[in-house]
């Protein structure tokens, strides 16, 4: 390849990372009152000029808005994770059984899919019991300190596993499990009692059980609810409603 071709082929690349890691900051850091050109100069360490090309692009998109200096996502990012999320019909599929689950256990529901090295939640639904937590449809929890995680990680094949447990993993509360020995031990128990258990490994005060959607032999994703600790054992009592909601959606989907 050309060394002038070679090197605007590098250029487009770095622009696209420098794209999405400006679409991340604003997401994740900015979302409710935006940044200013000099917040996110500082923030992601690149030069105004390359920044004002790249929101300028965003912005012809309609991903990106100006308000007051201020730069902001807008709702079209949204509708394309919804069109995602619901391209393959899995959390249209899945609503109403996460629906009954909420209403049987007064809990808030999700169901989560394995998005690369996390657990990406695509459907939730409040409960009468529903506190408050930082899950939301597009979130992506770790797979070592989410019950639905856990299960994930459980079921996928031997070497996502061993690629995972090379670690390092990160430790949110006093109560997060950071040996990657110990989880491949606490994985194997999970398969074999197929349901898993976070207790206060993402955030203190909250525990999720979580069941796997195995169709035809794959793993699709996992059902958990979630609620504070003074239910821990009414969660851990829930264990086969929320087993029986993901064995209904796993039947759906072998239909």
């Amino acid at each position: 390849m050309p060394a002038d071709k070679a090197g605007k082929q590098a250029q487009g690349v770095n622009s696209v990372d420098h794209a999405l890691r400006l679409v991340t900051h604003l997401a994740e850091r900015a979302s409710v009152h935006g940044a200013t050109m000099a917040e996110l100069s500082e923030g992601l360490g690149l030069p105004r000029p390359t920044l004002y090309r790249l929101l300028s692009t965003l912005q012809a998109h309609d991903l990106v808005v100006r308000v007051n200096k201020r730069y902001r996502l807008t709702l079209r990012l949204a509708a394309l994770a919804q069109a995602a999320f619901s391209s393959s019909g899995i959390q249209t599929l899945c609503q109403p059984n996460l629906i009954e689950l909420a209403r049987q256990t007064g809990e808030t529901t999700h169901f989560a899919i394995l998005d690369g090295d996390r657990a990406g939640y695509i459907a939730k639904v409040d409960g009468a019991h529903a506190i408050r937590m930082m899950s939301h449809v597009g979130w992506r929890g770790p797979l070592h300190a989410t019950a639905a995680g856990k299960i994930l990680l459980a079921w996928s094949p031997e070497e996502l596993r061993n690629v995972f447990l090379q670690g390092p993993l990160e430790g949110l509360t006093t109560h997060t499990l950071t040996d990657p020995e110990k989880l491949r031990t606490q994985l194997d128990l999970i398969r074999r009692q197929g349901y898993a258990l976070d207790d206060q490994e993402l955030l203190e005060g909250l525990v999720c059980v979580a069941a796997p959607v195995v169709a035809d032999g794959w793993l699709v994703g996992a059902v958990s609810i979630s609620g504070p600790t003074i239910r821990r054992q009414a969660l851990l009592d829930a264990v086969p409603l929320v087993q029986a909601a993901a064995d209904a959606i796993a039947a759906q989907l072998e239909a």
